[in-house]
């Protein structure tokens, strides 16, 4: 991929925003933003190992489906909010 496909891909990706904007509990800070596909992929890609469960490869699998445009958006979303429900960390 040259490097202008690689710079369009990510303009995209960036682009891709979660409707409305899901907000997570996070230690070092009250509250965290997630906008867009891109910031809720780079959060799960921290997450521990050792907290991984069934809900984290569903969020990220929607995730990737949704880059993919295998799946809407609005369904990765559902997916991601799920997943920080069950992990305890969706914000009120």
């Amino acid at each position: 991929m040259s490097g202008s496909a690689t710079l369009s891909a990510l303009r995209t990706l960036v682009l891709m925003e979660l409707t409305p904007t899901i907000w997570i509990k996070e230690t070092d800070f009250p509250r965290r933003e997630i906008t867009t596909v891109l910031d809720a992929v780079q959060f799960l890609e921290t997450w521990p190992d050792d907290k991984r469960d069934p809900f984290f490869d569903l969020a990220k699998n929607a995730l990737q489906g949704a880059i993919d445009g295998a799946i809407p958006i609005i369904e990765a979303r559902s997916a991601f909010e799920t997943f920080c429900r069950g992990a305890g960390i969706l914000a009120d």
